[in-house]
């Protein structure tokens, strides 16, 4: 077995948390598929801020096989801290999970194949925070950042088919589609995964009657009778809280037993506009006191909520970023037996309805969305057998082996590409018009306060000058010193 350095992006799923985003989520199921297959691990999960791991640090024990984990800031990606561990754990191979991560790793000056999960389509992710914050800057700090992935990993996954293709495109325009590559698959598809909750499996048990005592939901915030509808996560760039709210409003208006209970909140760093602006909808809705918002809860009590629900509810923004991406809560719904009402919008949503495993609406039609709900909910049977189904689902099809199998087959043999040495004969640039340049440099500073402005200003300087003239080796490339703000995305 192997000696495996993971990097991730936020806190890792294995992690008690009332956080946990998508890169999380996709750091604990290749934690633990890894830790299961045998591999030794450190992981390293930046969880965003200035410098703060300590000379002499050591990893948390977490009950995987390896050292533990450490909870870094961004700066300490090629700190002397680091970088002390890392000589001492000797890794025989890089996994990082995300882009965010990949792009940290290429921080490191190790000399070991890196494998790259480029967790959805990172500039689809771009245009849809572009769509969000009403400013383009953000293709030039996704593109900053997703450059010297592609120039430097070795292995790459992809969280669909459809995001596999276009990531081998980007990874053409990066001049690594040579004859030195010719045969490789260097883009592996590793779906969504989750692993069937216990209290879920045949008849109902004691654990998940205490489960239900602790959601408290019905008798207390809603009626006993009521139809729950649930959403939990992040409120991301391509959640359609227009939709979602005006077709529950229209739900509402036909069966008085339906709800909304929300769990999560705004992505810090990356997306908080959109939960701002599905509290007011919320705050002006005729149906305000059927709406439940809680907030983001601890990881521990997420069961008991799914229990509670009805359904699960995915409303998504017609965006390239949902053709190409995924789902996690999705996927983390149907391990715990609960239905899915969904746009259908990526390959996953679109899969599920195709196989009866959760019910679409329209996008961007909140009567479709209210027709669904209304039908469901005057029928609830529809829901606890598409439930049962989609749970049977994901113990087949979606669990952390199943899904994980390509980057286990390369972790037991580590290898680097290709093309890893020598020169090649096309690199990547991003070449635009220079006025086009500076109107997005533009916008970006005009979304920065004076003292954001002044602090990155001065922090580029003393990089500048600290790195000195003829930028050379594995971890200095330059793209690699602009991760200015990686926020701790949900992603999907």
């Amino acid at each position: 077995m192997s000696r495996i350095l993971l990097i991730g992006m936020g806190t890792p799923s294995f992690v008690r948390s009332d956080r946990h985003a998508g890169p999380g989520l996709r750091c604990g199921h290749f934690a633990v598929t890894l830790s299961r297959a045998g591999h030794e691990l450190l992981t390293v999960c930046s969880v965003g801020g200035r410098r703060r791991l300590a000379a002499g640090a050591e990893p948390q024990a977490n009950g995987l096989p390896g050292p533990g984990h450490l909870m870094v800031g961004e700066e300490d990606f090629g700190g002397s801290a680091l970088d002390g561990l890392l000589r001492d754990f000797r890794p025989q191979a890089t996994v990082a999970a995300t882009a965010y991560a990949a792009a940290l790793a290429t921080r490191l000056r190790l000399d070991v194949p890196l494998w790259a999960d480029v967790f959805g389509d990172f500039m689809a992710e771009a245009q849809a925070k572009a769509v969000a914050a009403g400013s383009d800057y953000a293709l030039v700090h996704f593109w900053t950042l997703l450059r010297p992935v592609l120039e430097r990993a070795d292995r790459f996954s992809a969280v669909s088919r459809a995001q596999a293709l276009a990531l081998i495109g980007q990874i053409g325009l990066a001049g690594r589609l040579s004859r030195r590559t010719a045969g490789e698959r260097l883009v592996e598809v590793i779906p969504c995964a989750a692993e069937p909750w216990e209290g879920r499996r045949g008849a109902k048990s004691a654990t998940e009657s205490d489960a239900k005592s602790a959601a408290g939901l019905r008798g207390t915030v809603v009626g006993e009778d009521a139809f729950i509808v649930l959403w939990t996560g992040g409120f991301n760039t391509w959640c359609d809280v227009a939709t979602m709210v005006a077709g529950l409003e229209r739900a509402m208006d036909e069966d008085a037993s339906i709800h909304l209970v929300t769990t999560g909140g705004s992505i810090p760093g990356h997306d908080e506009r959109t939960y701002a602006a599905f509290r007011s909808l919320v705050a002006s809705s005729r149906h305000r006191r059927r709406f439940h918002i809680q907030g983001w809860v601890d990881s521990a009590s997420l069961p008991a909520y799914y229990l509670d629900a009805d359904v699960g509810l995915n409303v998504e923004k017609s965006l390239y970023e949902r053709r190409l991406g995924s789902e996690n809560r999705v996927v983390g719904w149907m391990a715990h037996g609960l239905a899915c009402v969904t746009s259908a919008l990526s390959e996953l949503g679109e899969e599920l309805v195709a196989k009866d495993l959760a019910f679409g609406f329209t996008p961007g039609e909140p009567a479709s969305l209210a027709a669904v709900l209304v039908g469901i909910a005057g029928d609830r049977r529809q829901a606890q057998e598409t439930g049962r189904r989609a749970l049977a689902y994901v113990e087949a099809e979606l669990g952390y082996e199943q899904t994980a199998r390509p980057l286990l087959d390369w972790c037991a043999r580590p290898h680097s590409a290709g093309d890893a040495r020598g020169p090649r004969p096309v690199t990547v640039g991003l070449l635009s018009r220079p006025d086009t340049m500076v109107e997005l440099l533009e916008a970006y500073l005009d979304d920065l306060t004076l003292g954001q402005a002044a602090y990155r200003s001065l922090r580029w300087l003393v990089r500048r000058i600290g790195r000195g003239p003829g930028i050379t080796g594995e971890g200095d490339r330059p793209a690699a010193a602009a991760l200015d703000e990686i926020p701790a995305a949900e992603g999907r």
